[in-house]
C-alpha cells in the first residue's frame, strides 16, 4: 500500500460518500450493518457469507475508499489487516481474524467524524451462514 488514498480515488473520502454505494449489497438497518450479534452490545454486529474472509475484505475495501491507509503487521512481519482514517476524521479497520472470536471483522469507529451519514459505531464480524 503506497501513497495517497485507497483505490486511487484522486481525493480523500468521507466515510459517507461510500456507503450509498453499499446499501445494495450491505443494508444499513438504523445506522448500523448486519444482523445485531448475542452479544447484549448493539454494537457488534453480524454479517453472514458462504466466504466470509472474502466479503469481510469487499465490505471494508468499498468503506474505507478514498481514505488513508495503514497496514497492520502481526510480530513476525505478516498482514493482518488494515486501517483507513477518512476524511471526516473515522476510522475503518480491517482484521482477517478478531482476537474476540477469530472471525474476519470491521470496526467502523465514527466518534471523531464530522459527517458519519448516519452510521454508528460498530464491531462487525463477518461469520460463515
Amino acid at each position: 500500500m503506497g501513497l495517497g488514498y485507497k483505490g486511487d480515488t484522486g481525493h480523500h473520502h468521507t466515510i459517507g460518500e461510500n456507503i450509498d454505494g453499499m446499501k445494495n449489497d450491505y443494508p444499513i438497518n438504523d445506522g448500523y450493518f448486519g444482523s445485531k450479534s448475542d452479544n447484549k452490545d448493539n454494537r457488534v454486529r453480524h454479517i453472514e457469507s458462504s466466504d466470509p474472509s472474502t466479503t469481510a475484505k469487499d465490505f471494508y475495501d468499498r468503506i474505507a475508499n478514498g481514505g488513508i491507509e495503514k497496514e497492520i503487521m502481526d510480530k513476525s512481519g505478516k498482514i493482518k489487516g488494515a486501517t483507513a482514517k477518512m476524511a471526516d476524521g473515522s476510522i475503518v479497520t480491517w482484521r482477517n481474524v478478531s482476537n474476540s472470536d477469530g472471525s474476519p471483522a470491521v470496526d467502523i469507529n465514527i466518534s471523531k467524524t464530522s459527517a458519519s451519514g448516519g452510521l454508528k459505531l460498530q464491531k462487525i464480524h463477518f461469520i460463515k451462514g
